[in-house]
């Protein structure tokens, strides 16, 4: 007999020894030895204890926040008047070392320690100032998450403590705001589903409903937190799920619920935000739509926002109460109780550690923080604290063809670390819980970041081993998310960005990952529910063609009480197998389109399995005869194939990616139209891969119809060579010379100018009142200059290193030229230069010309730049298609949405199906109807292909009559 707590097992192990093939059951029993019903869940588990958590190492104390000056100047102001109170924090210089923390396993006993250690530090090194504020007069309240004392008083107060010996800064309690609502557009598909689907689109987008379907998994057992505008308890979607719901519409807040202002002692959300956003991690609506990504886990909730704002001290009490959460006196505090996960959706300003002594608490104690990127100007270096914070998971938002939102922040943070970590959808129209038992859809990085909560839930309820170990829970969301390709903001090593980080997270493949899965051991329930005093006999199978050769196997059967969080029953099994041996088969499992070799599982029809070498290659003893071998690999679809043992060489194995894949019947498509007509052209859009397709269809943004030297049509390449005494721009390094005149009204979009600025960087601005500070992203759009950007060749050039740049209007006053010659990079050699020269003609064309290029620099961009959102872009980085002896004109063109529009706009397509996009073109008066061209951009789920272009051209017959009306004006 071995128990634990409420359960028992008997017997405490099971061993066998048995023949190749061979396999035997044997009777486990488990017994409910306590007072209450219990849901008992079992676990298959490897024979090697977990010691992830003892070797998951974080921020050892904890970090004060950072202000230039140790009195926050904001206090000035906000107490001006002498006698004026207000409220201000803190803060000590001798915070906790938390480090022995990450060195225990035990999830109670490393609660407690973290508790204890930060309480005690603080009542020590607190004495003294406590009393000054006694003797002050002055109401306080001390916190120990980090060592500081919410004091309200005067300035002369704030001053006075300032000067103390142990006070390191004085900050107010400022402000800051649940990630601002994104206005919803018009058209913003306000269903969970599209195509009627009860299983909204957000969660069959990152595959979470095939967790709960193939896995039986739904985050039971863990608890997540949410620290928000609260949550409406009651809601019909949520009450179920809710840790402090006792059955029967009877309710438990101590411990569950916490509101710092002590007003309401049960969970209300007088906002919505939170229950929304609570919906996403754990809620369903009865007898309908499925929206939670987690729906068998528990929340809790502290209200550490009040409407759209949450101070800094509401959100300090309530990080305080998520570590230990206390009764509804705010007293008997039970670190025990906190929960596994704590979802924040909310954001402050940029590079603002103020938060990062809780987070860094939170991670001592094995929470794992997830925090919105924050919504805003979509622009790169812009990602929110707490947000960007290294011990954090900051998550973006994506739209429901999986391309980032335009709103959803971007990295990297002050510090250059890639930010935000994944992206989840949030545009599209999430669908959730609302106020007054509702249901809405909401946008935002707020909505994104719940999907990541969930999912850390899902994988907990997969391997309860990984809870308190961020990093080994990092790894596997880094390892198994969708990548998405987008350099403009910068890339990091192993495919992430500092727009989709890591990428889309995939809940599938993450607890796919996690879990663990003994190919020899079968259990035939993982859970059972038990009476106090039941017992029930659970058969355990053990099989020997689950294994590939004889030897001895080894694994744990881990019992919980409900509570995974609690220490496990472990139950040890042993097999021995012994018997000849066979026949060594070998092969290799590639990708079937690349060639690639892949991380795979190769298993026999029995359960015998292998995985594969670096390289792909795989070897097996089977015995002679007929076998099945099924070849799998996450995110491809398996594969069998039937030998016969011996085989006549290597067995090997193309895997298709399992995910949708987008066919178009062509990329080029032209018309032609007659004066006052319109014609339509029809591609056909298929999905050839094996899983549903989701795309949106859109006419790109095209003011200029974009032609080159090298097709027909295009302008031909003239090299202008200025006289000797044209001007000189003397630019150094990062420099920009504003004023510079064009000799010449140019029309750019819809209004004229008649100078310029002119970048060392190799673009020209056009009244951007800024001081220049040099390159930030990549590839266009560009941060240095947000609006009227043309970049004939955007790199980090420095003309003070060799070179020349001119400038003069040629052509009689038509042709404004300025031309960047031998030119080196900042960085590279100064004999690796560059010659190129931009025209702009008085009749609003622009013209880049390239003449001597040396190797194309990696950090290149070329192409046209209204604002951020309506960019034309020739290309990014070393391989941009551009040349010596190239031109490239842009020629005025009359808006495409006015000529041409697409239908459907958006759609969805399963495996193997097709539909027709139709273009509708109609006609236009020349001259600048005479011939135009834009692209239609579709953007899809292919996570191979997230976009895919569709070139289209229109000419336009000239009318049969022109009739000029004369005007006499009198």
């Amino acid at each position: 007999m071995h128990a634990s707590g409420v359960l028992a097992a008997s017997p405490e192990s099971i061993g066998e020894t048995l023949a190749s093939g061979q396999q035997v059951t044997r009777p486990l029993v488990i017994t409910n030895t306590g007072t209450t019903p219990i849901t008992a869940l079992l676990y298959e588990a490897y024979a090697q204890p977990s010691l992830a958590m003892a070797h998951a190492w974080g921020p050892a104390s904890v970090p004060l926040p950072q202000q230039e000056q140790s009195l926050d100047p904001r206090l000035a102001t906000q107490l001006d008047e002498p006698s004026e109170r207000g409220a201000f924090i803190v803060y000590l210089h001798d915070q906790a070392d938390l480090s022995a923390a990450y060195g225990i396993t035990d999830w109670g006993e490393r609660g407690w320690f973290v508790y204890r250690t930060l309480v005690e530090h603080a009542e020590r090194t607190q004495r003294a100032l406590r009393a000054e504020l006694s003797a002050r007069g002055l109401a306080y309240r001390p916190f120990w998450i980090v060592n500081a004392v919410y004091v309200e008083g005067t300035l002369t107060d704030a001053q006075a403590l300032e000067r103390r010996a142990d006070v390191a800064l004085v900050r107010t309690d400022a402000r800051v705001a649940v990630a601002p609502q994104v206005s919803a557009p018009a058209s913003l598909d306000e269903r969970c589903s599209s195509d009627g689907n009860p299983v909204c689109w957000n969660i069959r987008a990152i595959g979470a409903d095939r967790v709960w379907n193939e896995f039986g998994i739904t985050g039971q057992g863990i608890t997540v937190a949410s620290i928000d505008t609260g949550v409406l308890g009651i809601h019909p979607a949520l009450r179920d799920r809710y840790r402090g719901a006792l059955g029967g519409g009877m309710y438990d807040h101590n411990y569950n619920w916490y509101d710092p202002q002590g007003a309401f002692p049960m969970p209300v959300d007088q906002n919505g935000h939170g229950t929304h956003t609570t919906g996403t991690i754990v809620g369903s609506r009865p007898g309908g739509e499925r929206f939670g990504v987690a729906p068998g886990a528990r929340w809790i909730a502290a209200q550490g926002c009040d409407g759209s704002f949450c101070s800094e001290s509401d959100l300090f009490a309530a990080a305080q109460w998520i570590l230990a959460p206390t009764d509804l006196n705010d007293r008997n505090p039970r670190p025990d109780l906190r929960p596994m996960i704590v979802n924040n959706s909310w954001a402050g300003g940029s590079n603002d550690p103020w938060y990062a002594g809780y987070t860094a608490a939170w991670r001592a104690a094995g929470i794992f923080p997830v925090f919105a990127a924050g919504n805003g100007v979509g622009a790169c270096r812009t990602i929110a604290s707490p947000g960007d914070y290294a011990d954090v998971v900051a998550v973006g938002a994506t739209n429901r063809s999986g391309s980032i939102a335009s709103f959803s922040l971007r990295g990297p943070a002050a510090d250059g670390r890639m930010k935000p970590d994944f992206v989840a959808p949030g545009d599209g129209g999430i669908y959730s819980a609302s106020l007054n038992d509702g249901y809405t859809t909401l946008r935002g990085t707020s909505m994104a970041t719940p999907h990541v909560a969930g999912v850390a839930a899902l994988l907990y309820a997969a391997n309860p081993a990984l809870i308190g170990d961020y990093d080994a829970t990092y790894a596997i969301l880094r390892d198994t998310a969708r990548r998405r390709d987008d350099p403009q903001c910068g890339v990091v090593a192993g495919g992430g960005n500092n727009v989709y980080g890591w990428g889309l997270i995939d809940a599938h493949a993450a607890v796919a990952r996690a879990r663990v899965d003994v190919p020899w051991l079968r259990l035939p329930t993982t859970t059972l529910n038990l009476d106090p005093g039941q017992s029930a006999s659970v058969n355990v199978t053990l099989d020997a063609s689950g294994v590939a050769t004889p030897g001895i196997y080894t694994a744990r059967i881990q019992i919980y009480a409900g509570d995974l969080t609690l220490p496990p029953v472990t139950v040890t099994v042993t097999m021995v197998v012994t018997g000849a041996g066979g026949t060594l088969v070998t092969g290799i499992v590639r990708d079937a389109e690349t060639g690639t070799p892949l991380a795979a599982t190769v298993r026999t029809e029995n359960g015998a399995s292998t995985t594969t070498a670096a390289d792909g290659t795989f070897a097996l003893v089977l015995t002679t005869g007929v076998h099945t071998l099924t070849a799998s690999a996450r995110s491809y679809a398996p594969r069998q194939r039937t030998i016969t043992v011996p085989t006549d060489g290597s067995v090997d194995f193309g895997l298709l990616l399992d995910a949708p894949q987008v066919a178009l019947s062509t990329d080029y498509v032209t018309a032609t139209l007659d004066f006052n007509t319109s014609v339509t052209r029809t591609v056909t859009i298929t999905n050839t891969g094996t899983r549903p397709l989701t795309f949106e269809a859109k006419v790109g943004y095209a003011p200029f119809g974009i032609y080159r030297s090298d097709e027909p049509g295009g302008p031909v390449y003239r090299w202008i060579d200025l006289p000797p005494d044209a001007p000189t721009l003397e630019l150094t390094n990062t420099t920009r010379i504003d004023g510079v005149p064009l000799g010449l009204t140019f029309p750019l979009y819809t209004y004229t100018v008649t100078e310029t600025s002119i970048t060392s960087d190799g673009t020209l601005m056009f009244d951007w009142p800024y001081p220049y500070t040099g390159l930030l992203e990549r590839c266009l759009p560009a941060t240095e200059a947000f609006f009227n950007l043309l970049a004939p060749f955007r790199t980090d050039l420095d003309p003070s290193r060799g070179g020349i740049v001119r400038y003069g209007t040629v052509n009689n006053g038509t042709t404004f030229v300025v031309s960047f010659e031998d030119v080196p990079t900042a960085a590279g050699p100064p004999d690796h230069t560059f010659t190129f020269q931009t025209l702009l003609h008085q009749d609003g064309r622009i013209v880049y010309q390239y003449r001597d290029l040396g190797a194309l620099p990696e950090r290149l961009s070329v192409g046209i730049q209204k604002s951020l959102n309506q960019v034309q872009r020739i290309g990014c980085g070393a391989d941009t298609p551009i040349a010596p002896g190239l031109a490239i004109e842009f020629r005025p063109q009359f808006r495409p949405e006015g000529w041409v529009i697409v239908n459907p706009e958006k759609g969805s397509l399963e495996p193997g199906a097709s539909t027709n996009l139709t273009f509708t073109y109609f006609w236009q008066a020349p001259p600048q109807g005479n011939h135009l061209r834009t692209t239609i951009v579709i953007s899809s789920s292919d996570p191979r292909r997230r976009t895919a272009t569709i070139m289209t051209e229109a000419a336009m017959r000239p009318a049969p009559h022109v009739v000029w009306l004369g005007i006499v004006a009198r």
